[in-house]
């Protein structure tokens, strides 16, 4: 089943509306596409919401799992982040998710709490945990580890619409013709997802790597772009955890269902694509193992991800 017309609309409107908002400094285009919106910031506890649609939906009508990964991660660096200025920049060290097997319907909850920056190393560092819910039951549960780094050379860090920043929505809708090059080549990338979506997942063609299964597992390759940019413009760390997802699961199809994964971040995502190469550790009976690197065009390691997958529980009979 591919992307309807009616749908293809209402998400090329929804990318320009996404492009208008990221004008705003302090957030970036897959925060304003997937309305990741907050519903409580405090240091005890935060909360954000991102709402169904079929700019989202993955080929069984429920949220894609790189919107999952990516609000796990936005959630966890916010409950680090409300703890500290904000116009400083934070980044993800280790990420680590366990997957319910409940299926992700309707609107994602995301919500947890952070530790608070430590200065017992040389980059701060404080770490925080929490759970994704969908429909009052438990999605996802996740933690990890953040630092706290200087801003990239030349380069200044804005607070994010929830903590006083612009809210970039109220920004002027942009005309085509008005967009950058940068802008234009999103634009461009959604339209050929949308044509390319397999069963409505725009996200799929989107957000994740073409992947091809090899003897020793899988490779595969990501296009990076500011369709995929965090706020200094590297892959946002969620979808470069997605990435690794998809290529380790096309190492074991045999072994369908990903029940974890803990992510470590080495160096930033970026230049013109990232390679996923994904090594199968162990695959026996019931359960397999999975390593995947990601690579820069220049060969630099960027995350590497270690995963669990599993057979699908045997049907009994009374």
């Amino acid at each position: 089943m591919s992307i309807s017309a009616a749908d293809a609309k209402l998400i090329k409107a929804h990318v320009l509306r996404s492009l208008s908002s990221n004008r705003a400094p302090g957030m970036h285009f897959p925060g304003y596409f997937l309305r990741f919106t907050k519903q409580r910031y405090e240091t005890g506890m935060v909360e954000f919401t991102v709402e169904p649609g079929p700019h989202c939906a993955n080929a069984q009508g429920e949220m894609n799992r790189a919107a999952l990964l990516f609000s796990a991660d936005m959630m966890l660096a916010a409950a680090n982040r409300v703890h500290i200025n904000p116009n400083v920049r934070t980044a993800t060290l280790m990420l680590r998710v366990d997957f319910t097997g409940a299926p992700a319907r309707g609107r994602v909850i995301a919500s947890g709490s952070g530790t608070g920056f430590a200065p017992r190393t040389a980059l701060p560092e404080s770490s925080s945990q929490g759970v994704l819910i969908c429909e009052g039951r438990e999605v996802m549960r996740c933690s990890g580890v953040w630092v706290s780094p200087p801003a990239p050379r030349g380069m200044t860090m804005y607070g994010l619409p929830w903590e006083g920043g612009e809210n970039g929505d109220d920004r002027p809708l942009l005309k085509k013709s008005e967009l950058e090059v940068a802008e234009q080549d999103v634009l461009r990338r959604v339209a050929r997802a949308i044509r390319e979506a397999r069963n409505g997942d725009l996200l799929d063609a989107l957000w994740n790597p073409v992947v091809k299964r090899m003897p020793y597992g899988a490779l595969g390759k990501l296009p990076v772009g500011m369709h995929l940019g965090n706020r200094v413009g590297h892959v946002q760390g969620g979808l470069l955890m997605s990435a690794a997802l998809v290529s380790a699961e096309a190492a074991v199809p045999e072994h369908p269902i990903l029940t974890g994964a803990s992510a470590w971040y080495i160096s930033p995502g970026q230049g013109k694509a990232v390679t996923t190469r994904s090594t199968i550790l162990q695959s026996g009976r019931n359960i397999a193992v999975v390593r995947t690197e990601l690579f820069n065009a220049d060969k630099r390691r960027v995350l590497e991800v270690v995963s669990n997958h599993a057979l699908a529980a045997r049907e009994t009979t009374a």
